[in-house]
């Protein structure tokens, strides 16, 4: 893996190699990673709060300063941080029955810290050169949602900043199908049930959702995907299926318990909408046998 020594740069650059009398002395690489420090943001970061993951963030960006920005896992680390104190505050912009939550408020979370937590990604990754693992294509991958959501993911479904949130989408979902629930495949069903035509299609849409819970567990996360597509097909008995099967599941990793009493909720309310809608339905069915009968009765001969 090369290392690049950032925290010495700027003065290497004007020196390069020191002269002396004697023969020239190269600047030395980095610093060694104090494993003290990076274990207590570590501590903190597991607390999974919004402020510990803040706190842990600093920390680990403060000892990459020092250090140089060449730790790939301090890198992805420090992403990762940002990206679940993000996640945590917005409820990882999920699809709900109404739509998304890109609400004004949830922008500027996203808008403040989207870019900061992808730079640390694609720094992680590219200190990894060729050793990239689903651990950081699922990081980069959240830290590049999150970085393009405060200009409306749905609107740049047409962009390229759509094609490259689903090429990133399709590139988890073939190489790591069973990567947190198989979440290539949770977010590329959400991504076509989002964007806008020609590119949204209801038909990948559930297919890729149905695709989360064959490959990566029947997990809040996927089987609430599948009730909110669902719905959002006007397919309300499966929406109510899923909606009950979703409100009784558990997440299936850390990213999906940062937002799952979110999708708890929403499913609740997901479930009586669905409820209502077959109610009405029903009544509609009820109605029209009702007067099918007796135009057919009027009908008859005397």
């Amino acid at each position: 893996m090369r290392v690049v020594a950032l925290c010495i740069l700027a003065h290497a650059s004007a020196l390069g190699r020191k002269k002396t009398n004697g023969p020239s002395v190269k600047v030395s690489a980095t610093l060694a990673v104090d494993k003290k420090v990076v274990g207590k943001a570590d501590a903190l970061f597991k607390k999974r709060t919004a402020a510990s993951c803040d706190a842990a963030a600093k920390i680990y960006e403060d000892e990459l300063k020092r250090t140089g920005y060449a730790d790939a896992d301090l890198l992805l680390k420090a992403a990762d941080a940002v990206n679940t104190a993000m996640r945590i505050r917005t409820n990882s912009n999920t699809i709900t029955i109404d739509g998304t939550v890109e609400t004004p408020a949830n922008k500027a979370v996203w808008k403040k810290d989207g870019q900061r937590a992808y730079d640390l990604a694609a720094k992680g990754l590219k200190a990894l050169d060729k050793k990239v693992d689903a651990r950081a294509l699922g990081i980069r991958f959240d830290a590049f949602m999150f970085s393009c959501s405060h200009k409306s993911l749905v609107k740049q479904a047409l962009t390229g900043t759509g094609t490259a949130y689903k090429r990133m989408g399709e590139e988890l979902q073939a190489k790591h199908p069973r990567h947190d629930g198989d979440v290539g495949s949770a977010v590329l069903a959400c991504f076509y049930h989002v964007a806008p035509w020609p590119v949204g299609s209801p038909k990948k849409a559930i297919q890729n959702a149905r695709k989360a819970v064959q490959r990566g567990g029947a997990t809040l996360r996927n089987l609430y995907y599948v009730a909110v597509i669902s719905y959002g097909q006007k397919d309300y008995a499966t929406a109510a299926e899923f909606f009950k099967r979703a409100i009784k599941a558990s997440p299936g990793s850390p990213s999906e318990a940062d937002f799952a009493d979110f999708m708890k909720s929403e499913a609740k309310r997901g479930l009586a909408k669905a409820q209502e809608m077959l109610y009405k339905l029903d009544l509609r069915n009820d109605e029209i046998a009702s007067n099918s009968s007796g135009q057919a009765l009027w009908a008859m001969p005397g």
